[in-house]
């Protein structure tokens, strides 16, 4: 390529860019090919043109050289920039560059590009054919399409060789105007032979009968991505062992696994378990497979919260397809429905990663060595997925694969670029430059003048003094606050920030706010659907009050996404960004946890956040950088991601994250447990026994707690004391940890796992392990609850509904002298400077089961909310889980006697995590209205309206539903904010 195309190129994607960002009148410099745009334009076409009769797509340096040519083509289209070019068909052109994107299998992009115009704007058949092609119609009717479309419904090459044969044909007599696009459409289909739906899955696996699957795809998809290809051709449908893949972000991880499951399913006859860790990924992918295979007559279950499984779900997990799941749900369960684990051949880990986290680690890999020492473990086939490990082989070895099950892919359907903000100048004259680059095409360098100026964006005018003041902008939260809403012109925008509080999260809304009303930057309200955010404020305000920064930020265009958040609001809040009502949100990397969505430009404000056992600010690892990057550009919504750093002393770290350099590897959470013991045993230089356990702190009494929770969780009740050292010696073989210990920590791992079962020896000999299991507690946790119950006490019988102060009390007065939950309450004091008393928690759980919100919780405490969401949040993590153990063991006590516990009782976890406090609100909730909001509303309509009836029946409140869906309807219209509403409906349709 020539020198002045190159710099043609980069000057019309630095003129590109600074025109979307609306700073082009700040460059301050002559673009020459916009003098010269029509010899600009005659250039990139004869460089697609020599490619088209060469053939030359497939080298990696053809191919960027072919993407820099079709980006500088889209000028001459896109909406942003074509009124400045005159004499192009934008329809025709936007054909070139389309097809250029999908010859270098950029496939999301080429259909974002072509979809900016319809089938009908182009006349010729050969044209329409392209666009509907692009764009994946099938609806046009032509000679072409006609013959295209018989290909797609049978699959039978032949057909798509005649389509190939007719274009051929016509080209040999076509005039120099109409060869153009008939070579363009046969190199569309040549490529298309090779890589469509038909030839990548039989050949993948010819052995079974596709025409069901594609055809239930074919209106939406047509191709694999190249990732999606290799993982085939690597024979993950055929082959019986482990794979491993590590794909980028938005590269068709999602789309690939319907794809084995479907082939699992059908052609192998297993049953199939997706572990998902998150319980928003295994929302999202619950709604994607059943909605994908419900016309396949597969069935597919998801399961995730807290409740034990009835005996309708019982049985329709042993008879499902598919059960998605997070790993605790399913240990879980399984302490339910004993050796689940055998039911279940394929299991796909998603998000593999998470070996390494502090709360789903150990869980997750005790489960997977469950799978591998299971009686039938030579027949489970285990598909690994994560984006960001560097070390897979290890991982993939230890699961049973080997070098041919290796699947490593860097194909992003999106480009991604990285700015850096660079400061020049001092005081008034300060100015801040974007320095762009691509990872991908060194070519694609250029530079944003003027991105942010003192002069011309930081004066304003005080409304105290009417005087011109300049603003605080030399914090890195206020240019991260600043170059986030500059960006809004170009997309939506992630602010990303490691921390929640005042430095993190709330600080940068503030900020936010601040800037809103001072400064002149492109508003987010200006960027919002106005309709459905006046609907998300209205419910806000009822949930948060008026005065909440989140109802605040709303108010002004935007939201923000943290942990402390309930899961209903982040829902709420993730279906914005998706849905694009709003086009801005501040985030933690909680939006970072396996969830899609629709970004096309991640700020970070910073990488550091504050580590409270180190008690000093520390950066976060980079592979959760690489994870939380990965999320700008999502395949299907954007052309491209772009990343943009505001902090120079940041700049080093984040280009290593970039350039992969020194990814931290996965070892999993219990080789870390592990190879802490075995350097203190080697430090003190003494052999741990029990008895030394019971004398060290809490936090190290947690760790062996963890692994007492998956030895119990590995037993049966057929267990027997003499055997439970070969059980727990084969356990620990399959761990991870095990397998790439060195022999200090297999001894430690194998002298740690022996001396707890020696501890849980006397509970197998009492057969006490079941109640273990029920209870999910440790032998500590469980003598703890133990120690602090009486069971003589009436209130087992006799505790009914509504919850009172005098019941709850109670209850609040065993959790407060349970011994291993005084170490929770000591450290929430000192983070969040709370003290947290009876009076304070009873009168909060009062509240909330008697149906109110965080405002009015607030105003009756006189706590913040944001003290009062942490509150609810160590309360629903905490103090729940231990009432559920309590209830669960006094239950089980009490069955030795033949007495009966109070129903309500039994069902007291439920009602205090919804936040409910009547039997016809539960029926609901179980009827699957979980909804809060409507559901307490309809819930009061129902009893008002039947309370002669007996509404503690479930099915009596089902045909109330049944019977009254219009009244029902119009009394929450009345009575409800829409989104409530909307909910509501939506699960209507069920009945």
């Amino acid at each position: 390529m020539s020198s002045v195309l190159v710099d043609w190129i980069q000057e019309s994607n630095s003129w590109r860019n600074a025109k979307e960002l609306d700073v082009l009148d700040r460059q301050e410099k002559e673009y020459t090919f916009l003098k010269r745009s029509d010899d600009y334009y005659i250039s990139l076409f004869n460089k697609i043109f020599k490619s088209l009769t060469s053939g030359t797509f497939s080298s990696k340096e053809n191919q960027q050289e072919l993407l820099l040519i079709a980006k500088g083509l889209e000028l001459y289209s896109v909406q942003s920039t074509r009124g400045n070019f005159f004499g192009v068909n934008y329809a025709e052109n936007i054909l070139y560059a389309s097809s250029i994107y999908y010859l270098t299998d950029y496939y999301t992009t080429s259909v974002i590009l072509a979809r900016m115009f319809e089938t009908e704007d182009y006349e010729s058949e050969i044209d329409q054919f392209i666009h509907a092609f692009l764009i994946v119609n099938r609806n046009v009717r032509n000679s072409y399409m006609d013959i295209f479309n018989s290909f797609l419904e049978t699959g039978n090459q032949q057909l798509l060789n005649n389509v190939i044969k007719l274009i051929d044909n016509k080209l040999k007599t076509s005039d120099p105007y109409k060869f153009a696009p008939l070579l363009l459409a046969k190199k569309l289909l040549e490529k298309f032979s090779e890589n469509n739906i038909w030839h990548s899955l039989t050949r993948a696996n010819p052995d079974i009968k596709w025409n069901d699957f594609i055809l239930n795809k074919i209106d939406n998809n047509w191709v694999l991505f190249p990732s999606q290809e290799s993982a085939l051709k690597k024979g993950i449908l055929i082959k019986d062992n482990s794979f491993s893949l590590q794909m980028p972000t938005s590269s068709g991880k999602t789309s690939l696994c319907e794809i084995i499951i479907y082939n699992e399913i059908v052609y192998n006859n297993r049953k199939v378990l997706l572990l998902a860790p998150y319980r928003a990924l295994a929302s999202e992918l619950k709604y994607t497979f059943s909605s994908r295979f419900k016309n396949l007559g597969l069935t597919v279950k998801t399961l995730y919260g807290g409740h034990i499984p009835t005996r309708e779900e019982k049985e329709e997990i042993d008879s499902v397809d598919l059960l998605i799941c997070t790993p605790e749900k399913f240990m879980a369960i399984e302490n339910h429905i004993p050796n689940l684990h055998n039911s279940f051949s394929t299991v796909i880990c998603d998000e593999g990663h998470l070996l390494d986290d502090a709360h789903r680690g150990l869980n997750y890999e005790l489960l997977l060595a469950k799978f591998k020492n299971s009686n039938n473990s030579q027949d489970k086939k285990f598909i690994y997925l994560s984006a960001i490990i560097p070390n897979i082989e290890t991982i993939n070895s230890w699961l049973g694969g080997d070098k041919d099950s290796l699947i490593k892919s860097h194909y992003r359907p999106t480009d991604l670029s990285y700015g850096f903000l660079i400061e020049q100048g001092v005081n008034v004259n300060k100015i801040f430059n974007l320095k762009m680059y691509s990872k991908k095409n060194e070519l694609i360098d250029f530079s944003i003048n003027n991105l942010l100026t003192v002069k011309e964006d930081y004066k304003y005018k005080n409304p105290l003094t009417n005087r011109i003041n300049i603003y605080k902008y030399n914090t890195f939260k206020a240019k991260a606050i600043s170059v986030a809403m500059r960006s809004l012109n170009n997309g939506s925008v992630a602010l990303f920030t490691p921390q929640k509080g005042n430095t993190g999260v709330k600080g940068l809304a503030e900020e936010l706010i601040k800037q809103i009303n001072l400064l002149n930057f492109p508003k987010p309200v200006d960027f919002s659907r106005m309709e459905e955010l006046l609907d998300l404020i209205t419910y806000f305000r009822q949930v948060f009050g008026e005065d909440y920064i989140l109802t605040k930020s709303v108010m002004d265009g935007f939201v923000f996404h943290h942990g402390d958040l309930p899961q209903f609001v982040r829902e709420i809040i993730e279906n914005c960004i998706r849905q694009k009502i709003v086009s801005l949100i501040i985030c933690t990397n909680t939006l970072a946890e396996g969830v899609n969505l629709p970004i096309k430009t991640l700020v970070l404000h910073s990488i550091k956040r504050f580590d409270y056992s180190l008690e000093r600010m520390v950066k976060i690892r980079k592979r959760d950088i690489k994870n939380i990057i990965g999320r700008a550009g999502r395949a299907g919504q954007e052309t491209e991601g772009i990343v943009i750093s505001v902090n120079p002393n940041e700049y080093n770290y984040i280009e290593e994250v970039i350039s992969e350099d020194q990814i931290e590897p996965v070892k999993g959470y219990l080789f870390h447990i592990i190879n802490d013991i075995t350097n203190e045993l080697k430090d003190d230089r003494f052999l741990i026994t029990n008895e030394l356990i019971d004398q060290k702190d809490e936090e190290f009494k947690r760790l062996i707690d963890s692994i007492d929770k998956s030895i119990i969780d590995s037993l049966y009740e057929e267990t027997i004391p003499d055997n439970i050292n070969i059980i727990l010696e084969s356990l620990i073989s399959k761990t991870y940890s095990y397998f790439q210990s060195d022999n200090d920590n297999k001894l430690t791992l194998e002298h740690i796992f022996k001396l707890r079962g020696s501890v849980l020896s006397p509970y197998l000999k009492k057969n006490e392990i079941s109640i273990l299991k029920e209870s999910d507690t440790t032998v500590r946790i469980y003598e703890d609850i133990r120690s602090v119950i009486n069971l003589q006490d009436d209130i087992w019988q006799s505790f009914s509904l509504p919850i009172g102060e005098d019941s709850l009390g109670y209850m609040i007065d065993i959790i407060l002298s349970v011994k291993h939950l005084q170490f929770d309450f000591e450290q929430f004091d000192e983070i969040n400077d709370i003290k947290l008393t009876k009076e304070l928690i009873t009168k909060i759980i009062q509240n909330w089961v008697d149906g109110k919100w965080y405002q009015t919780i607030s105003i009756q405490t006189k706590i913040e909310v944001d003290d009062i969401l942490k509150i609810i949040l160590f309360i629903n993590s905490n103090i729940y889980p231990v009432i559920s153990k309590i209830i669960t063991i006094v239950k089980g006590e009490l069955q030795k006697h033949e007495i009966s516990i109070s129903k309500d009782l039994e069902d007291l976890g439920l009602f205090l995590q919804y936040g409910i406090n009547s039997r016809v609100h539960l029926n609901l909730i179980e009827l699957g209205f979980t909804e809060r909001m409507s559901t307490l509303s309809i819930g009061d309509w129902i009893y008002n309206n039947f309370k002669n009836l007996d509404l503690n029946d479930k099915y009596i409140v089902e045909m109330i539903i049944k019977e009254n869906k219009a009244e029902m309807k119009e009394f929450l219209i009345h009575s409800v904010p829409n989104i409530s509403l909307n909910v509501f409906n939506s699960n209507l349709r069920n009945f």
